[in-house]
């Protein structure tokens, strides 16, 4: 569990309000302030001079600067060798390739001892995680374990479906969740989660973002 609590917090780092966050608009105008709502269309934020609305088409980029998650000098960062070249990301470290939504980059901040393959789109709205953790037991007792973390970490968490599904012949759990986020002032956060059993460990291909841009998530 401390290893699945570790992942969580490294998940939503990049997502927690931070005291000014600093946007980039496709004329060139930057914005610092705090994002206190979202929606599929809007970005809500309090600057310095009132609260504004920001239309997310708009956006650029989103620097989270004072939320950049912390290395932990005891658990070492492995040396992944991969590459994103257009759309095609290869990981050769684990041995897996997918192909990315438009405008996506690898995001190597995020990588972590837990964390092996980190993306996100330009905007750093939208994750995606690959988390291969070692687990001498049953898929059943890892999902369980994983969801009591969940539910210590955020509020109101549910569960909204879990169904099995296979991925490359092996056969694997697909999760849907939504939850608050305490730490981003209750912000709703919806993630996709396959928990895939390999090799004597339980990978986690895990899909996040705030809850109103999860369904434009799905379209890509």
């Amino acid at each position: 569990m401390k290893k699945t609590a570790l992942l969580i917090s490294v998940l939503f780092a990049a997502l927690a309000a931070a005291s000014a966050e600093d946007i980039q608009l496709k004329d060139g105008t930057k914005l610092s302030g705090t994002i206190t709502g979202v929606t599929a269309e809007k970005f809500q934020v309090k600057t310095a001079y009132g609260q504004i609305e920001v239309p997310r088409a708009e956006i650029v980029s989103i620097s989270f600067p004072d939320n950049a998650p912390k290395k932990d000098a005891e658990a070492a960062v492995p040396e992944i060798d991969q590459a994103l070249n257009a759309r095609a990301y290869v990981n050769r470290t684990e041995k897996f390739q997918l192909t990315t939504p438009d405008r996506w980059v690898m995001a190597p901040e995020m990588l972590s001892h837990d964390i092996h393959a980190a993306l996100k789109s330009e905007d750093q709205t939208l994750f995606f995680f690959y988390t291969p953790e070692k687990f001498a037991g049953n898929a059943s007792t890892y999902l369980v374990l994983a969801e009591s973390a969940l539910q210590g970490k955020f509020k109101d968490f549910e569960r909204l479906s879990q169904t099995e599904v296979p991925i490359d012949g092996q056969k694997a759990t697909r999760i849907l969740w939504h939850a608050k986020n305490p730490a981003a002032h209750d912000a709703a956060i919806k993630a996709l989660v396959y928990v895939v059993p390999y090799e004597g460990k339980m990978v986690r291909l895990s899909f996040l973002t705030l809850e109103p841009l999860f369904d434009g998530f799905l379209q890509y």
